[in-house]
């Protein structure tokens, strides 16, 4: 008879019974972070008792990659505080945002594509630093958990160190949820493996801050009743049959309606010009109305004013869009990071322009550089998502616009680059 990995009891911690289950497998934390889809932090911290109640999913996930037997897993996630939970049908949806504002239209779209449309049902929802795709698909998804009762898996493909997740370990971190285990470790494999599984059930899978399409395409089969719901910070250009949806600053009327619903309607409708200068400093996007709208919330006795006078100091506006764990700043940052360093520095030198509005053909004599050469590079911006179009000139050629909020982020970059360099 096998010996047990765990020991059988309520009181053993998750911390000591993970490492033990490790140690006996000769695996090192980065081997089990790849089997399991997790971060070697996430798992760092749980073995020391930094996270004092892991969440289901991960330890679900730890129990298949760590291939326990039914025991050994019962007893894991007992000591996890946490029962049994069956493949099929598990949601892992993060929590619906109730309230989506200004998204009507794009719901009722992405709900019909995604039940309806032609197979592969796959919808790639981008967007610009702070528009709110994650809050946008996962309110469609939770529309749509009836429709998929074999599961609705979501995965969260962001990565601190910014370098994009494997296919092979979102294959697999897919798959564990799922209810796989003993996956084989070539790519080709892993999507097959997948795709029957697709193709066999009903599932919506979730893929949050997906970094490139080859993170994607192993997921795609030619016909299958589940769906594929991804949202990315760039625009997925190369995969085939995806359903694109862009999604831009909600407009003037409902940047009022989410200021007044995080603050109070009638302090919105007592100070509408203030109201309106908050939101034309939020750019109207959604992250920094949350934000704005939190601050006021948390303060009932200051006027609206009072805020829009803060965010009128443009050398301080990131500084007063953070709150707790939410940050303008740090949302523009991830788009940043993300750039070639050609790129990040055509972003900077187009922040430093004058008007905001602009052509490639009429900055190409300013900036040095080849019309040709600089509309490509404005379009690889255009495709990150941190430059957008502005309409047609009377001449009808394209006109680009840099975000208010990510100009602001480029040009406070650029300062400090050059303070430094200074120095």
């Amino acid at each position: 008879m096998a010996v047990p990995l765990v020991e059988h009891r309520s009181d053993t911690g998750f911390g000591a019974a993970l490492r033990t289950c490790r140690t006996a497998l000769r695996l090192t934390q980065e081997e089990l972070a790849e089997r399991s889809g997790l971060s070697v932090r996430a798992i760092r911290n749980l073995e020391i008792g930094r996270t004092e109640r892991p969440q289901q999913q991960s330890v679900e996930l730890l129990a298949t990659a760590l291939r326990l037997a039914e025991d050994d897993r019962t007893a894991l996630l007992a000591a996890a505080g946490r029962g049994r939970a069956t493949a099929a049908g598990r949601c892992e949806l993060p929590p619906d945002v109730p309230a989506l504002v200004g998204r009507d239209a794009v719901v009722t779209t992405l709900t019909r594509f995604l039940t309806t449309g032609a197979e592969p049902r796959l919808a790639l929802v981008s967007g610009g630093p702070g528009v709110g795709r994650t809050a946008l698909a996962t309110h469609v998804a939770h529309r749509l958990r009836d429709r998929f009762p074999d599961g609705q898996v979501y995965a969260d493909l962001d990565r601190p160190d910014s370098v994009p997740m494997p296919p092979a370990a979102v294959l697999g971190r897919i798959l564990r949820s799922l209810g796989a285990a003993d996956l084989p470790d070539c790519l080709d494999e892993l999507a097959a493996l997948l795709r029957a599984d697709l193709a066999a059930r009903r599932v919506l899978v979730v893929l949050d801050n997906v970094a490139t399409e080859a993170q994607v395409r192993p997921l795609l089969t030619g016909s299958s009743p589940s769906a594929v719901l991804v949202t990315s910070r760039r625009r997925l250009v190369a995969l085939p049959g995806g359903y694109p949806v862009q999604l831009d600053p909600i407009g003037v009327d409902s940047a009022l309606l989410l200021l007044g619903r995080l603050t109070g309607v009638d302090r919105v409708r007592t100070e509408p010009a203030a109201a309106r200068a908050v939101a034309a400093a939020c750019a109207r996007q959604p992250l920094a109305l949350h934000i704005a709208g939190t601050w006021l919330a948390a303060r009932p006795d200051r006027a609206v004013a009072d805020l829009a006078e803060l965010l009128a100091d443009e050398l301080r506006l990131l500084d007063r869009l953070e709150v707790a764990d939410l940050s303008v700043r740090a949302s523009i940052a991830a788009f940043d990071h993300a750039l070639r360093p050609d790129e990040r520095h055509l972003l900077r030198a187009l922040s430093h322009l004058d008007t905001p509005r602009f052509t490639p053909a009429a900055l190409c004599h300013h900036l040095a550089t080849p019309e040709a050469v600089l509309r490509d590079g404005v379009e690889r911006l255009l495709h990150a998502n941190v430059v957008a179009t502005a309409g047609a000139g009377p001449d009808g050629a394209r006109h680009y616009r840099v975000d208010p909020l990510v100009r602001r982020y480029a040009l406070e970059d650029d300062g400090v680059t050059r303070l430094r360099a200074a120095r």
